[in-house]
Parts: C-alpha cells; sequence; structure tokens
C-alpha cells in the first residue's frame, strides 16, 4: 500500500519560479507609486513682478503679496483677491493694481514703490453698502475707446495712466462720484490734462470740459432728445441686462454699473476730442464745446 503513495509537490515546484517573482515585482511596485505620488509637494503658484511676489494656493480664493521676502498687506487689508501689473514703473518697481476686499479691504487699489517703501493708493473705494456686489465684480475700470492705456474709474469721477500710474481727476463743478452723480467723467484728452463730463439732470443732458486745476474750460449743450434718443435705451438695456444676470446666478447684476460702461461706450463712439485755439475741446453730433462765455482759452 505505501508503494500507491506519492510525495507531495512544494508549491514552489508546482509553479514557475519566474512568473512569480515578477508578480511579486508588480505588486510591489503597485504599492510604491501611489506613496511616491502622495509624498510630492504641492507648489503654489508665483508670480513675480519686480520685488514683488504674488503666490496664489489652488485651495485659496485669495493670494498672498509680498515685497522684498517681506509680507505685505495693502492699507491693512487682509484679503487681496487679485493684483495686475501695470506698464508703469515707481523707482524701477513696477507698479500693481489690486482688489482687496473683506472688511478690511479697501477696494481697488494703486501699489507703488515710495523710497523703497510699498506705498497704496485707493481707486475704487469700497462700497459698504454694495459689498458683496462689489467683491463679486470688482472695479478694474473701463478702457477708454481709442485709449487702452487709460482706464476710466466713472463711478469715482477719475482716470488711471497706465503708462505713468498717474491718478487724473479734474476741477469740475458739483458732485461726480457715486452711482447718480449729476455728472460722470467719460473720456480724458489725448494731453491727460483735461477731461469731459457728461452732464443728466432732468434729462437736460450736455457736456463740460474740465482742466486738471483751473475750472472749467468747455461747456455743450446737447439736443433736446439726446436723453429720449440714446440714454433712455441705454438704461433700459442694462436694466435688461442685469435682470438676466441675475436670473442666472452671474456676477454682472449692477444695473448702474452696466449702464455707466453702455455710456462710455456710446460717448466713444459718438464724440471726440479736437485741438483748437482754447486747447482740446469736444467734438460730436456735428457740435463742439466752447469756452465758457467770458473766458479766455
Amino acid at each position: 500500500m505505501m508503494a500507491f503513495l506519492r510525495p507531495v509537490r512544494p508549491l514552489q515546484d508546482a509553479m514557475p519560479f519566474f512568473p512569480l517573482r515578477r508578480l511579486a515585482a508588480a505588486v510591489l511596485a503597485a504599492a510604491i507609486v501611489p506613496a511616491a505620488q502622495a509624498q510630492t509637494p504641492y507648489v503654489p503658484v508665483m508670480q513675480q513682478y519686480g520685488d514683488f511676489v504674488v503666490t496664489r494656493d489652488r485651495h485659496d480664493a485669495l493670494v498672498t503679496l509680498s515685497f522684498r521676502q517681506h509680507g505685505y498687506w495693502p492699507g491693512g487689508a487682509r484679503e487681496v483677491a487679485e493684483v495686475r501689473p501695470l506698464a508703469a514703473t515707481r523707482e524701477g518697481q513696477p507698479m500693481l493694481l489690486a482688489f482687496t476686499k473683506g472688511y478690511t479691504g479697501q477696494g481697488t487699489i494703486l501699489i507703488g514703490v515710495q523710497n523703497g517703501e510699498p506705498l497704496m493708493r485707493p481707486v475704487s473705494p469700497l462700497q459698504r453698502d454694495s459689498m458683496v456686489r462689489t467683491e463679486r465684480d470688482p472695479e478694474w475700470g473701463v478702457p477708454q475707446p481709442g485709449r487702452p492705456e487709460v482706464l476710466l474709474f466713472a463711478r469715482d469721477g477719475r482716470a488711471l495712466d497706465t503708462r505713468t500710474g498717474e491718478l487724473l481727476w479734474f476741477d469740475v463743478p458739483g458732485g461726480v462720484t457715486g452711482d447718480y452723480a449729476p455728472a460722470m467723467l467719460v473720456s480724458v484728452s489725448p494731453d491727460g490734462r483735461r477731461g469731459a463730463y457728461l452732464t443728466n439732470a432732468l434729462t437736460k443732458v450736455g457736456i463740460i470740459v474740465a482742466t486738471r486745476d483751473d475750472g472749467v474750460a468747455g461747456m455743450l449743450a446737447l439736443p433736446p432728445d439726446t436723453y429720449q434718443r440714446w440714454l433712455k435705451p441705454i438704461s433700459d438695456a442694462a436694466s435688461a441686462q442685469a435682470g438676466a444676470a441675475i436670473q442666472a446666478r452671474q456676477g454682472r447684476t449692477d444695473s448702474n454699473r452696466i449702464r455707466r460702461e453702455l455710456e462710455l461706450a456710446w460717448f466713444g463712439q459718438q464724440f471726440q476730442w479736437k485741438q483748437g485755439k482754447g486747447g482740446w475741446q469736444v467734438t460730436g453730433l456735428g457740435l463742439a464745446s466752447v469756452p465758457p462765455e467770458g473766458k479766455q482759452p
């Protein structure tokens, strides 16, 4: 009976040796590769503008700003949403346009270096009564038609020359800031010394040309039907766009802001600057602004 019993072969004898070794190597590699990938450190995206460094982390909607390896919080703002470089420089360093939000935020600001230190100036202050709306759609200025280097901040009554970094505002009577200002900055002359303002009081529409420091230099009364023919359709279109954006849950929901931008585009299409004996004046719709009565060119 013992003759019929066969010895049991070890498992390694029952399977080829090389396939088993390859299987073990494959299992080991499958375990090592994910572990190596998990250990690879994430490097935030860093953009350098001169001695300024802007760092963005993929897990954070905000950016951090540093100057010469030191953290910089412009105006004490702790929440910087975006930074954009300008062509202008100060002390060899590029100037920056930034938007800061939150309760420490300043809105849209201009950053430049002075005496070796970064300093900020407000361009378009954050409005507390509509902070959420502004944060959703920051003010970056509207390029002036034909002069994209000039950014118009119509709500704030000022402009920014991105080549020089100079903030521009003009000597015009009355209020020029806010959603319902009686005069709105719509254009800057080629020499940057004069600004054109669109006035709209009880549907009586006109244009004022103001200098930097010497008051009004030109006036133009527009035809009586200007409001009904041009501006009211613009206002209606702005309301419709804002309503559609609200329904679509998009950012552009401020009808006043949309209206301003449409009016800026309309002015750029209908009017232009012309040099004359009285300096730069505005022409358009077959009309031209003239110096106020009694004022010498």
